[in-house]
């Protein structure tokens, strides 16, 4: 049974990993094509707060 529900967890971990990660690699890719004069510090600044959204939104989305 612990490992029926683990199994689940997993595969909605994957699952929801590739979706967060697609998306959110696309908000970044459009979001650098339209700031491209910014300086590099805003940039990374961005990358930064999509990487942290990314780690807090992928467990809540396993469920």
């Amino acid at each position: 049974m612990i490992n029926l529900v683990l199994q689940f967890y997993l595969k909605g971990l994957l699952v929801s990993f590739l979706v967060v990660g697609v998306l959110s690699l696309l908000y970044g890719f459009i979001y650098w094509a339209r700031n491209r004069h910014r300086p590099s510090n805003v940039w990374r600044n961005r990358l930064f707060d999509i990487i942290l959204i990314d780690i807090l939104t992928i467990p809540i989305l396993s469920f």
